[in-house]
């Protein structure tokens, strides 16, 4: 009698010992499944075709050269009443440089990299922040007191003639 109840006890434990176990493996499914959906950020940009869609969305003109010099492709993108995005692509789909449109006076050039050069030229009635290396510049951000502009240069190669140029052709 005390073999038959020995072992009825220790085929209950096994048996809850094994229930316990299949329980965590569910819950670990559960939390794993549950924080792959908390991954990621929502992109605040909507790619459109035009300016004046982009317009539309952010609440103000951009106005931007076409192309720039090999940088024939564009990709325009807006956060609603924020702002403007044009991304040039080389054909072989290299970006090239980005410029930026937004409302507020804040830096919106999204580089935050340290340059060796960082200097404020004169560009017509801007004070224009100019970063760069000694030869080529990589960021351009001025403010016209209601809008915040931004250059970014990627792989394009940009000196302060070009940039000027550039600066006089932005609205």
């Amino acid at each position: 009698m005390k073999k038959i109840l020995l072992m009825s006890l220790l085929c209950l434990t096994i048996v809850a010992c094994g229930k316990k176990e299949e329980a965590k493996q569910e819950t670990a499914e559960t939390t794993n499944v549950t924080q792959e959906q908390d991954y990621g950020v929502p992109n605040p940009y909507e790619i459109v075709d035009t300016l004046d869609e982009a317009s539309k969305i952010a609440g103000f003109n951009l106005s931007v050269p076409a192309t720039y010099g090999d940088y024939k492709k564009q990709v325009i993108q807006a956060i609603e009443d924020d702002m403007i995005e044009v991304i040039y692509f080389n054909d072989t789909d290299n970006e090239g440089l980005r410029i930026r449109k937004a409302k507020g006076t804040d830096d919106i050039s999204g580089d935050y990299n340290e340059y060796k050069n960082v200097e404020t030229v004169k560009v017509g009635d801007y004070d224009v922040t100019e970063k760069s290396d000694g030869k080529n510049i990589f960021v351009a951000t001025w403010t016209d007191g209601t809008y915040s502009y931004a250059i970014d240069i990627d792989r394009a190669e940009l000196s302060k003639e070009d940039i000027e140029n550039l600066i006089s052709n932005i609205k």
